[in-house]
């Protein structure tokens, strides 16, 4: 039998007081925090994406709900709620010509598509959200839902090496972001959230526009084979994040070299003003990024069952590549590849420096990924 949302929400530590209320009927009751104040780091995403139910709480809470992320034009909540069934169908969808009979799309599913939003907004609200305005953070949690949309299960390198049909719609280069950005796009522009109209105010259409350009930026950066540029182009907009951070606190000296903490979103409208465009977009991408490939430095019972997921989607990749002859693709053959070693590997190579420079600019997120990070490594 499946728990009641009321008991799910619960023992997630996400109960909160109109839930209750509503449920319980036992009219008043002490003060409690709205269910987006649970979501952190320490969320549990399996749980809380474990039924529809309780994935539409979650979304609610960050985008419906009292106290949630405000998006640029206020969409009603119907809208909201309607693009959130439409993105969630995309996820499940089989594409035409991909063997799923051996393809097991295990971790690119609505789960982790979940997974990224929660950390996304866990990333932000403990201090990351200084630098981009209310419309910024919101549209960069909405990327974290969508990032994946249509997802094959099969890598860009399966998709280019077989030929697939995909190939000649998007190019060689981010074949699947830019589907994914695509088909969001598209529904954002059917749900008419983050849509200009002419009755608008150029400050709002510009504001809008913004959104929507940041989405799909960060979306597009999440392709893996950009890792290494990305921290390049992170480089000179580390100093220039930290030294509006500096000056918004009125701070010299030390102050300088110290990133963003809870304590400092006060500080937003300073903040992310004092930043130029493309240095918003970057950081906005990077945190993405961070949230997009997070389960290395979880506890090592939620890193441990994400990296079997992430492995065995592989491994039933390159199955299906033998079987079509085609060349088995990096980390996917199941006869060579060990798992303990690959995952080291990543770490060192991808994990370590990306937490690394998220320590910079937010310690608080970046401590807590990293020391996970080191724990697990050692086992």
């Amino acid at each position: 039998m499946k728990e009641p949302l009321k008991t799910l929400l619960a023992r997630s530590g996400l109960a909160f007081a109109f839930l209750s209320n509503f449920l319980s009927g036992c009219g008043e009751s002490p003060q409690v925090s709205p269910m987006i104040d649970s979501l952190t780091l320490e969320s549990d995403s399996f749980e809380l994406s474990s039924t529809h139910e309780s994935q539409m709480a979650v979304f609610e809470a960050l985008f419906i709900d009292e106290g949630s992320y405000r998006i640029p034009g206020d969409p009603v909540p119907a809208r909201l709620r309607s693009f959130f069934e439409e993105i969630r169908e995309s996820y499940y969808r089989k594409a035409e010509g991909i063997d799923y009979t051996i393809i097991g799309k295990q971790y690119h599913t609505f789960t982790h598509a979940m997974d990224v939003m929660i950390v996304t907004h866990a990333l932000l609200r403990s201090g990351g959200g200084v630098y981009f305005s209310d419309g910024e953070a919101a549209s960069l949690v909405l990327a974290g839902l969508c990032h994946d949309a249509m997802h094959t299960g099969v890598t860009n390198t399966f998709l280019i090496n077989s030929k697939h049909p995909f190939l000649g719609e998007t190019g060689p280069d981010s074949l699947q972001e830019k589907r994914s950005v695509k088909h969001i796009l598209n529904l954002m522009d059917k749900h008419e959230i983050l849509v200009v109209r002419e009755d608008m105010t150029q400050e709002l259409q510009a504001e809008i526009i913004g959104a929507r350009n940041l989405i799909e930026q960060s979306i597009l950066w999440t392709d893996i084979t950009r890792h290494k540029d990305q921290l390049v182009k992170m480089a000179p907009a580390v100093p220039e994040a930290l030294g509006a951070l500096s000056s918004a606190r009125g701070h010299g000296g030390k102050e300088k070299t110290i990133g963003a903490a809870e304590g400092d979103l006060s500080l937003r409208e300073k903040v992310s003003s004092a930043l130029a465009d493309d240095t918003r977009v970057l950081l906005g991408a990077f945190f993405l990024h961070v949230a997009d490939i997070n389960n290395p430095g979880r506890d090592w019972a939620t890193c441990e069952r994400w990296a079997g997921l992430v492995m065995n989607e592989f491994f039933s990749q390159g199955d299906l590549e033998k079987k079509l002859k085609l060349p088995v693709s990096m980390l996917c053959d199941r006869d060579k590849v060990k798992v303990p070693f690959a995952q080291i590997g990543f770490g060192k190579f991808v994990i370590r420096d990306l937490y690394e420079l998220l320590k910079q600019i937010s310690p608080t997120a970046g401590s807590y990924l990293l020391n996970n990070f080191e724990e697990n490594q050692k086992k």
